[in-house]
């Protein structure tokens, strides 16, 4: 086959020891190397150094962290330092929203700043799905809102059977149990004392949250009822018989017909059947 170049073709030139690095680089001898074949192989060496360098810089990182770890670190922290460290009776799991690795965040020279977002309502507990606002004040200043999944696991009050309106809550119909505070729309107690001997305003079903909007205190008089009224003055006491007009719970001041008289007069209940005149 003819070797003959096609006219206006430069023949490129290339040095012996150009052929003997370029042979080295790729594991083969050069010495016997086609011109052309040893052109092609500088290309590729070429190639092979621009990657090189261009790989090598993209992994330098100022400080050793990457703006997005930074971010996540330092949400991770201010999570943690907010609900303090888990314990047996309260533990805390924490999941950062991944940020888009496309997204170019510079790393900080300088201590991230964190606080809770206040836009739509913020969860100022830090309960449930937040949103952490963190700010960069270095050289190159930024700014971004990172989604958070905080889930608190805490024992809480719930019914051990099913409670109807009225009940008063004995101590075995309560117990502690474990709960996820973040799914809980309503107020919740963690002592039992203060649910003992109240009344249930509305039927609960068995392993129910209890909170205080379910309790009552139990009404002592209900409307109807013959209460006695105590008047005291100094060390003399007199005692008269009359008609609630409405419910009272202890403490209440509710409104008692005398018996005798009909005179209406506000009196505080202190026990069932029993209020105390108030003058």
């Amino acid at each position: 086959m003819s070797s003959a170049l096609p006219p206006g073709h430069i023949q490129p030139t290339i040095r012996r020891e150009q052929r003997h690095a370029w042979g080295g680089l790729w594991g083969c001898e050069t010495d016997h190397l086609p011109l052309r074949l040893a052109s092609k192989l500088a290309k590729a060496a070429l190639t092979v150094g621009i990657l090189t360098a261009s790989l090598g810089g993209a992994q330098a990182q100022p400080g050793g962290a990457s703006g997005h770890q930074q971010i996540r670190e330092a949400v991770q922290s201010f999570i943690e330092d907010f609900h303090g460290p888990s314990t047996a009776e309260r533990r805390v799991e924490i999941v950062v929203s991944s940020i888009d690795p496309r997204l170019p965040i510079p790393a900080c020279d300088l201590p991230l700043q964190t606080q809770l977002g206040q836009q739509s309502g913020q969860n100022q507990a830090a309960v449930g799905r937040v949103n952490v606002r963190v700010e960069c004040q270095g050289s190159t200043p930024w700014s971004k809102y990172v989604p958070v999944l905080v889930r608190v696991f805490a024992p809480v009050l719930m019914s051990t059977r099913p409670l109807a309106r009225g009940d008063v809550v004995g101590a075995t119909d309560v117990e502690l149990a474990e709960a996820d505070l973040s799914t809980l729309r309503q107020s919740y107690l963690q002592d039992s004392t203060l649910a003992i001997g109240m009344e249930v305003k509305r039927a609960l079903p068995a392993n129910t949250v209890i909170g205080r909007e379910a309790l009552a205190p139990p009404l002592l008089i209900k409307r109807g009822d013959t209460v006695v009224m105590s008047a005291k003055s100094g060390t003399v006491t007199i005692r008269q018989q009359g008609v609630a007009m409405q419910n009272g719970e202890l403490g209440a001041q509710i409104p008692v017909r005398n018996s005798n008289s009909d005179i209406v007069v506000r009196a505080v209940v202190t026990g069932p059947g029993q209020a105390d005149v108030v003058f």
